[in-house]
């Protein structure tokens, strides 16, 4: 029985050494793929539509939803979106569904999103908050113009 101990052991410690040998070939192999966007308030993205995943129909629907507009970036790296119209998604949107939008002209917002994006960082807090709080289900929105 203690060879037996002694066995596992390092067969464990030779699976952990493999493991981690693994991931850093991978980070070399991708380290041209993988892009970290810093997105900042104001800035535009597109939103990929998880909901179409498994229709058999996906060919005909669209595979991103935007473009959006970045009010927030949590600590965990989650966004707070709100779309042009000024209409804020009650989720949190993970950050490997958000791709940096690129438009080919200037884009004007309306005066509700340049109203959203000059509130405080309070009231962004309380509705971070509050978003914690609820339990929505995903694209539906609140308008964040209303609550000062």
């Amino acid at each position: 029985m203690a060879k037996h101990v002694a066995h596992v052991e390092e067969m464990r410690e030779k699976v952990t050494k493999k493991k981690i040998r693994r991931t850093l070939q991978l980070e070399r192999d991708l380290q041209h793929k993988i892009e970290e966007f810093d997105l900042g308030l104001g800035s535009l993205v597109l939103v990929k539509n998880l909901a179409i995943e498994m229709l058999a129909d996906r060919k005909m629907k669209p595979r991103y939803l935007g473009p959006m507009v970045v009010m927030r970036k949590s600590q965990g790296g989650a966004y707070i979106l709100a779309e042009l119209d000024g209409s804020v998604w009650q989720n949190k949107v993970a950050a490997f569904r958000v791709l940096l939008y690129l438009s080919r002209k200037k884009l004007n917002f309306n005066s509700e999103v340049k109203e959203l994006l000059d509130t405080s960082k309070e009231n962004l807090r309380e509705f971070a908050a509050e978003l914690d709080r609820d339990n929505h289900t995903e694209g539906s929105t609140v308008k964040l113009f209303d609550w000062k």
